[in-house]
């Protein structure tokens, strides 16, 4: 490998991009200065930002697309709210229509707690004037039409406070994992109603590629493992015609955390990540399978940053399949398609008995809802 440059009379090393800065950072074994770091990060979200325009091109006369944004608060979709605004700004600057309208959406869980006296999302109003941003409590998942809560366990009575039956609801699942699955597949569902709600052509995550590989593993260990590239990969949902996308899925966790803290000004980050390489662990019963990859990628995306890039640019590759084994429909609490034969594989491997059904069935005759292996587990564990 050729030794990196120097400036004349001095051992300060340049910039192996642009020859002229000195490199005060390292970019995946590079040394880069701060500028070419943030164009680096930048053309990444860039690239996959043009192939969704592309994807989504309204027809005429409207030359302007509508984008849902999911904000968790936390480093990456903070990046890729910045990410946007800069695109959104430099376009019009360029007196160019602009390229999108963005809804951002950030979702409370009032399960645990009462939402704050504050909106959250005040801080970030008046630094992105151009987006309009909503607050959802998770609680309103509940009216959701895509989810089958035949499958889930009871919420209550409809008169009691939203809140106070999504905690009936969680309270009822099996386990801490079950808890967090089905916290997120809640949020998920109302993500896409909110992005349908608003007419928008696609949704987006600030997913990293680290969060993605991460997302892949867990998914496959829950057992949903023919419905990742539902889960991970760009595309439309199989209703409703939202497209998925990931525009950062080309770039780490860590350079997502650096670049916010380079930016000016530095990134309002309102929810910090949970540390991914945490202390010990007293108990394992009390991690979820996602806090289990979330650690060991943390561990391994340091050492080992091509491993993480390959699993995720791997899955980005695989077929969405309709359905398996001659089987249609879609499982009626992940809305992902089902895939009768690999579930069955499934149970039979695990050497469990029976399946496809809920608890439900028994109380309401067998008109229970069709589950994948992984929202059966997850339901009634």
């Amino acid at each position: 490998m050729e030794a990196p440059a120097t400036s004349p009379g001095s051992l300060t090393r340049l910039c192996v991009k642009c020859r002229s800065q000195e490199a005060t950072l390292e970019s995946r074994t590079q040394p880069v200065c701060k500028d070419c770091f943030l164009k680096f990060i930048s053309s990444k979200c860039i690239k996959h930002l043009g192939a969704l325009g592309r994807l989504t091109r309204p027809p005429p006369p409207s030359l302007t697309r509508h984008y849902t944004l999911a904000l968790s608060l936390g480093p990456s979709s903070t990046a890729l709210l910045h990410l946007l605004h800069t695109n959104l700004t430099y376009s019009l600057t360029k007196n160019r229509a602009p390229p999108f309208h963005l809804q951002v959406v950030h979702i409370t869980n009032d399960s645990t707690t009462p939402l704050p006296p504050a909106d959250p999302l005040t801080p970030l109003r008046p630094l992105y004037p151009s987006f309009t941003f909503l607050l959802l409590p998770l609680s309103t998942s509940l009216s959701l039409p895509t989810i089958d809560f035949s499958a889930l366990p009871p919420s209550g009575p409809t008169s009691s406070p939203p809140a106070l039956r999504l905690r009936t609801l969680l309270a009822g699942l099996p386990s801490a994992a079950s808890r967090a699955d089905v916290l997120r597949l809640l949020t998920r569902h109302l993500l896409l109603h909110a992005a349908r709600e608003a007419r928008s052509q696609a949704l987006l995550f600030g997913h990293s590629t680290t969060a993605l590989a991460e997302l892949t593993l867990s998914e496959a260990a829950k057992g949903r493992g023919f419905g990742v590239p539902w889960v991970v990969s760009d595309g439309a949902e199989p209703e409703g015609g939202v497209v998925v996308s990931h525009p950062l899925r080309e770039v780490l966790r860590g350079e997502v955390v650096r670049y916010g803290g380079l930016v000016e000004p530095k990134l309002l980050v309102l929810e910090e990540e949970v540390e991914a390489k945490g202390g010990a662990v007293v108990s394992h019963r009390d991690l979820s399978i996602d806090e289990v990859m979330r650690r060991y990628f943390g561990e391994v995306e340091e050492r080992y940053p091509a491993v993480v890039a390959n699993v995720a640019r791997t899955t980005g590759k695989l077929v969405r399949m309709l359905g398996g084994g001659g089987e249609g429909g879609r499982c009626g609490v992940c809305g992902t398609p089902l895939d009768g034969e690999g579930d069955e594989r499934w149970r039979g491997e695990l050497g469990v008995e029976g399946g496809g059904g809920t608890g439900e069935e028994a109380e309401g005759g067998g008109g229970g809802a069709r589950l994948c292996y992984g929202c059966e587990r997850s339901t009634r564990g």
